[in-house]
């Protein structure tokens, strides 16, 4: 595929979204689209409008109200990436349930901190952010943030076998009680989660959505919100109150209702110690890699969250002893162990996507404050991320120059983010430059040092 014709497969991606907007607010999206992901510094407007240079055909104050005034709402622009973007990726990677034969999708679910600066940021807050906790931060970090709960399609490719592409689509901003009124009622970060996966439902009517999250959202409130058909995989605290199903039948000579629940069970950490048979070993995709787990699985219930509702408890053990065992259930107890297990570890491509939104788009450098801005311009941060791996997907398969360089030290097999936004911007500044045959040979590698400085992956 030449220059042009990769250029034209992302303004394609681009158009597909145009559908949310007005007619002249789609030409701005399209132009802080491409100023976004030219620009390599923090995510602000200004340094957008000076990137785009001549092709900001508008007066600069046209891009500022494209994020506080313009007439599209995010969750619009959510379900357009989904029906035109994701769907059609969804279709390609063959996925089915045999059971009933409908294409499946794994959504994966978290939540992460934006920091921030100034006291009137709109819905700002004393949030903990974990991922900074270590030694250099002596704990874990407590900053003044924004709080985002976001939804990521997790699928893989018959054209890229070893890789897991992780779609970020759904975005929420959490607030407080103390930020909330009548228009924005207070909702926990589990019941927003809910909502969610029924939007994703919504968009993706025939399609079986399966949702791995982290322990945090394995609560009532979730398991509630879930819409018909979808099943929550997430980990279950190694203490936790287990029960054995509940008898078929009353017990002989005793009144009164049926039994909702069965006998105490020993705690899953207690399970794991004393249980020696029942282990099975299989294979499962960790990080890229392929490894060996022992997996016990037992049908139980987990009443506090699920009442009455069988799950599947999951204890997953590395047999070589250097790893500490995992604990996961599901709230459908026909899934198979493996795909459990799987499915937990493929929940950790979501944490990969909020790194990768934030060190190379810019997710927390954005300086909007008012309540608009806010809730509009950090998720455009993360619809890009997955338009550049859609436009990645798309076509680096039949163009063998978006492959990434390797090093004399390292012999790449499978592109960074880092490298698929460092072949788009390649291909964008290579199509907006002059073509080189107008130049002398001096000028030519004067033009490729600055391409280089250009789109270099961080």
């Amino acid at each position: 595929m030449d220059t042009s014709s990769l250029v034209s497969a992302w303004n394609a991606l681009l158009l597909h979204l145009c559908c949310v907007f007005t007619e002249p607010t789609a030409e701005v999206w399209r132009q802080i689209a491409l100023g976004w992901i030219l620009h390599r510094g923090p995510a602000t407007v200004t340094g957008i409008f000076r990137t785009l240079g001549r092709l900001a055909d508008r007066h600069w104050t046209v891009y500022h109200k494209f994020f506080y005034r313009a007439a599209w709402a995010l969750d619009a622009l959510s379900r357009a990436l989904v029906v035109h973007v994701v769907a059609p990726m969804i279709l390609e990677s063959g996925a089915v349930n045999p059971a009933n034969g409908k294409p499946v999708v794994d959504l994966a679910l978290d939540d992460t901190t934006a920091a921030r600066t100034g006291k009137h940021v709109a819905h700002a807050g004393w949030f903990k952010d974990a991922s900074a906790a270590g030694p250099a931060t002596k704990g874990t970090v407590i900053h003044w943030a924004h709080n985002w709960v976001l939804g990521a399609v997790t699928l893989r490719l018959p054209r890229w076998p070893l890789m897991r592409w992780v779609l970020p689509v759904v975005f929420c901003l959490y607030r407080k009680p103390a930020d909330c009124d009548r228009r924005h009622p207070f909702a926990t970060r589990q019941v927003l989660a809910a909502r969610m996966v029924c939007q994703v439902a919504e968009a993706l009517p025939g399609v079986e959505i399966r949702v791995a999250a982290d322990g945090q959202y394995a609560t009532r409130d979730m398991v509630q919100g879930l819409p018909c058909g979808a099943n929550l995989v997430s980990r279950i605290r190694s203490n936790a109150a287990v029960y054995a199903l509940p008898p078929a039948r009353r017990p002989a000579g005793r009144r009164g209702p049926k039994p909702k629940k069965g006998r105490r069970l020993p705690t899953p950490r207690q399970m794991a110690a004393r249980r020696k048979k029942g282990w099975k070993r299989i294979t499962l995709l960790k990080q890229g890699r392929s490894v060996e787990r022992l997996v016990l699985g037992i049908t139980c219930l987990w009443y506090h969250v699920c009442r009455t509702v069988p799950i599947r408890l999951v204890i997953v053990r590395d047999p070589t002893g250097r790893e500490e065992d995992d604990f996961f259930s599901c709230t459908d107890a026909d899934v198979p162990d493996a795909q459990i297990a799987q499915r937990a570890y493929d929940r950790w491509g979501v944490e990969e996507a909020i790194w990768e939104a934030k060190q190379c788009l810019g997710f927390e450098n954005t300086r909007g404050w008012c309540s608009k801005t806010v809730n509009r311009q950090a998720p455009l941060a993360m619809v890009l991320g997955t338009l550049v791996k859609a436009w990645y997907a798309r076509c680096a398969a039949d163009a063998p120059g978006l492959a990434p360089e390797s090093t004399p030290w390292h012999a790449k097999t499978r592109p960074s983010f880092a490298d698929m936004l460092a072949a788009l911007r390649r291909v964008l500044w290579q199509h907006r430059i002059a073509p080189k045959t107008m130049f002398s040979t001096r000028v030519q590698q004067i033009l490729d040092t600055v391409a280089y400085a250009l789109f270099a992956a961080a």
